[in-house]
């Protein structure tokens, strides 16, 4: 009985790991086609692309590793 115990607190530990450590819908690029048969084809393509790298490269501000909440749930008032 006691050697269950640490064994299940291991194997939580390693599927709570697992699942943090997994991107969050990690949004993937669209996929190329071999070959462009129409101009609206590769015009689609573009457009895509575009709108994946101004999701991708958008610039996040604000976000602050030191600046994390207490356990209250507000900020601490002095900064590192």
């Amino acid at each position: 009985m006691t050697s269950r115990i640490p064994a299940l607190f291991c194997a939580i530990s390693i599927l709570v790991a697992a699942v943090n450590s997994m991107p969050d819908a990690m949004l993937a690029p669209p996929g190329r086609p071999s070959e462009f048969r129409t101009p609206d084809q590769l015009r689609t393509y573009l457009k895509a692309l575009n709108d994946y790298y101004a999701i991708v490269g958008r610039p996040r501000f604000g976000r602050s590793v030191n600046n994390k909440p207490d356990a209250f749930g507000q900020h601490s008032l002095t900064e590192e």
